[in-house]
């Protein structure tokens, strides 16, 4: 087991905080960070399939701080390893300017979680007012549900979605292997289909992205229309969380690919292949930019 600094980033056991972000995955999967107080504004961006920068802003949306967070699983699938990693010449290119011309804080270097257990957590030491020592503790989860069905996400509004065992088909045709049993659920839906990308769904418009309304739902079974394709799509519940019927809006990234393992479901046997899953979660930036 790897071991490291404790100054800047410790293994802990600490209880979560009000102020978190997570997503659920149809493998079993549950990331979740949280951070011990709220004096910062925090948000997520996709740095690549599987990793993402955490943001911090002050009160004039200003970036005084961010790093980079990527998700590792072992190939048994038991266990994981977290990287925080310094956020540099790809996240000031992605966000210029981002506060007012000065360089970004960021961590001074890549911290390695040890081999996480299911439920285990990495903390990590965030400044939020370096002239006055001021700091406070991000820590990340990873909750593995042996049954692949991935937990509600605590704290999901009433307007949310949930995929419960769900098989989509395209014009008829099957898109998704057979699956039951498996659950995401959260503000946000998606599924990804290998050739074809990802495949976002809100229940209300989406603001600076392209969700367009394009289907509904009833009760278990949600049917849409992109690209003159009819999806087509049964789950083993009622989909929205809080009436049996209403529309579905759906933005389609067909250059979306999930990268590292993560986010595979490695009991299948069949680890090397791009595989179906879906996901939920409480904010869009897991995945959207």
């Amino acid at each position: 087991m790897k071991r490291f600094a404790t100054v800047a980033a410790t293994f802990t056991l600490t209880c979560f905080a009000q102020v978190s972000s997570a997503v659920s995955l149809s493998n079993g999967v549950t990331l979740r960070i949280s951070a011990d107080r709220a004096p910062l504004a925090t948000e997520l961006a996709p740095a690549s399939g599987n990793s993402f920068y955490r943001i911090f802003r002050d009160e004039n949306k200003l970036v005084v701080f961010a790093y980079e967070i990527s998700v590792a699983r072992t190939p048994d699938g038991e266990q994981f390893q977290i990287t925080a990693k310094p956020a540099g010449d790809q996240f000031a290119a992605k966000f210029p300017n981002s506060d007012a011309g000065k360089p970004v804080l960021t961590l001074p270097a890549q911290r390695e979680s040890p081999l996480l257990a299911s439920g285990e957590r990495f903390s990590i030491e965030v400044p939020t007012d370096p002239a006055q020592g001021g700091r406070l503790t991000d820590t990340i989860e990873v909750r593995l549900n042996r049954g692949g069905a991935g937990p509600s996400i605590s704290g999901a509004p009433s307007g949310g979605l949930r995929f419960a065992g769900l098989r989509v088909s395209i014009n008829q045709v099957l898109a998704s292997p057979a699956r039951s049993g498996v659950i995401v659920s959260g503000r946000f839906a998606m599924f990804y289909i290998p050739g074809r990308g990802g495949y976002f769904f809100s229940t209300a418009p989406v603001d600076g992205l392209e969700f367009v309304e394009a289907g509904s739902v009833d009760r278990t079974h949600m049917q849409f229309t992109l690209e003159n394709d009819v999806y087509e799509c049964d789950a083993q519940a009622p989909i929205l969380a809080s009436s049996d019927r209403g529309q579905i809006w759906v933005f389609h990234d067909s250059h979306y690919e999930p990268a590292g393992n993560w986010t595979r479901d490695l009991a299948s046997g069949d680890r090397g292949r791009d595989q179906f899953f879906t996901a939920a979660s409480d904010s869009l930036k897991w995945w959207l930019p």
